[in-house]
């Protein structure tokens, strides 16, 4: 099986801090400009490609999902059962902007160990079970979990410390594929709002001019 890795997405975090202005004014010794100079280059090289790309999803019956009458049909295949999922797993991650190598690895042992509590999926056995049985740093787990968090795919629990549940979204995805591992991946342009008060070919625009 081929691995899969996209490294173009990259999502920053900037923080900001308020610091207070030191009394006596220090001079930066030599070294410390030297240091500054050589932080500056480490910073430098090749930016990762930002792409304007919304995604959503929706679940739909099968006659009202396709539009076409030939839709190309890629599949993969392998005899580990466990990756195919995550593979489709993936699928689901990219829609919320998740690129990272082990997060579908990590949504899959989540909902796997889930218990039923008051009508929900509820994972009670915290980050380090997940780092220890998956054989990840514990910082991986944390970075990740801290995301799906984010992105509303889990949702921590107020009742129980270190817990937290599926999103009924994601519960309906992994049902979705429990049976048969397919997901239907559409790709749609959005045309852009034209402003201009002349077209391309020279005539007005309608809708400017009114």
């Amino acid at each position: 099986m081929a691995e899969f890795k996209d490294k173009e997405f990259n999502f920053s975090k900037v923080e900001v801090r308020e610091e207070r202005a030191e009394e006596i004014e220090q001079k930066p010794t030599e070294g410390a400009e030297e240091q500054k100079v050589s932080q500056a280059k480490k910073k430098g090289g090749r930016k990762g490609a930002i792409y304007d790309v919304k995604g959503k999803v929706y679940f739909a019956k099968r006659e009202k999902a396709i539009h076409e009458p030939l839709i190309a049909d890629l599949t993969f295949s392998s005899t580990d059962k466990k990756l195919i999922r995550e593979l489709a797993v993936r699928q689901f991650l990219l829609v919320y902007g998740m690129t990272e190598d082990f997060a579908a690895k990590i949504l899959c042992f989540v909902y796997d160990e889930t218990t039923e509590i008051e009508k929900r999926k509820v994972y009670t056995l915290g980050n380090q079970v997940i780092a220890d049985r998956l054989g990840l740093s514990y910082l991986t787990v944390q970075k990740i979990v801290q995301k799906l968090h984010k992105k509303n795919i889990v949702i921590k629990e107020s009742f129980i410390k270190n817990a937290y549940h599926l999103s009924e979204e994601t519960i309906t995805f992994f049902k979705s594929i429990r049976d048969n591992k397919q997901v239907l991946l559409t790709f749609k342009e959005i045309e852009e709002e034209q402003l201009e008060a002349v077209n391309e070919d020279g005539s007005l625009n309608e809708e400017m001019v009114n």
